[in-house]
C-alpha cells in the first residue's frame, strides 16, 4: 500500500480537511475523503484494476494517487464542495462489485467539549472500533492506546479477532505516520506512539481496522502543546 495524503484547505473562511489513500491491492481504488468538522463532506473512489491487469506498478499508482489529491485540494480551493457531493453520489451508484465498505464518522452535538472526543463506531450492522480508558491526546506526550474492535453475530456482537489495525497521526505541520497491529482472541490491540510535538495547526489520529472485508474508522483530535 502507497503512502497517501492529508492537506487542509481553506474556502470561505471553512477549513476543509483532505485524505486521499491507496486501499491496498486487495480493495484497488484511490480513495480520497473531505472532511470537516470530523464529518464527511464528500468522496472519490477511482479503481485502478486495470493498473493491476496490464502489470502493476507503484510508480504509475503514486502518481495517480497525487494526482488525484491535487484534483480534489483544487476543486475545495475553487468552493466546489456541492460539485464533489454530487460526483460522490454518482460513484457510489456506479459501483457494481456489491455494497461500499461502512466507514465510522464522528457523532456528538457540536460545540459540546464531547464532540472532539465522540465515540466514532461503526453502527450495530458491522465492524466497531472503541478506544478503552479514553484520554485527552496531547501533542509531544507519549501514550498507549488499547483498542477494542467487535463484529457482528447471530447473539449481538463478538470479539474480531486478527483484525488488522492501522493507527495514522495526521497534522497540518508535519508528515503523516502510520503504526500496524492486530487484534488478538478477545479483538483487542494495544498500540504505544508518541504523539507528535505541535503548536500551531491542527492534528488527529485516525485508527482503522479490516476483518473479512469490513471496516471501521475512528478519529480523535489531538490537542496542540
Amino acid at each position: 500500500m502507497i503512502t497517501g495524503y492529508n492537506t487542509d484547505v481553506e474556502h470561505d473562511g471553512v477549513t476543509y480537511h483532505i485524505q486521499t489513500e491507496d486501499k491496498g491491492l486487495q480493495s484497488p481504488i484511490i480513495l480520497s475523503l473531505v472532511y470537516t468538522g470530523g464529518a464527511i463532506l464528500a468522496s472519490k473512489r477511482s479503481p485502478y484494476d486495470d493498473l493491476i491487469a496490464s502489470g502493476f506498478s507503484p510508480e504509475i499508482l503514486a502518481e495517480r494517487l497525487q494526482r488525484q489529491h491535487k484534483l480534489i485540494c483544487a476543486a475545495v480551493h475553487a468552493g466546489r464542495i456541492e460539485e464533489l457531493k454530487k460526483l460522490a453520489e454518482r460513484d457510489s451508484a456506479k459501483q457494481s462489485t456489491g455494497p461500499l465498505p461502512k466507514v465510522a464518522s464522528e457523532t456528538g452535538p457540536p460545540g459540546e467539549a464531547q464532540d472532539r472526543f465522540a465515540v466514532a463506531e461503526e453502527s450495530e450492522d458491522g465492524l466497531s472500533i472503541k478506544l478503552l480508558d479514553e484520554k485527552e491526546l496531547r501533542a509531544g506526550e507519549s501514550v498507549t492506546l488499547r483498542i477494542q474492535v467487535t463484529r457482528t453475530a447471530a447473539e449481538g456482537r463478538e470479539p474480531a479477532a486478527r483484525a488488522s489495525i492501522t493507527l495514522k497521526t495526521l497534522g497540518s505541520s508535519f508528515q503523516p505516520a502510520s503504526t500496524f497491529s492486530t487484534t488478538d482472541s478477545t479483538g483487542r490491540s494495544s498500540i504505544s506512539i508518541a504523539l507528535p510535538f505541535f503548536t500551531s495547526g491542527r492534528a488527529a489520529i485516525l485508527i482503522r481496522a479490516e476483518a473479512e472485508g469490513e471496516v471501521a474508522e475512528l478519529r480523535r483530535i489531538i490537542q496542540s502543546a
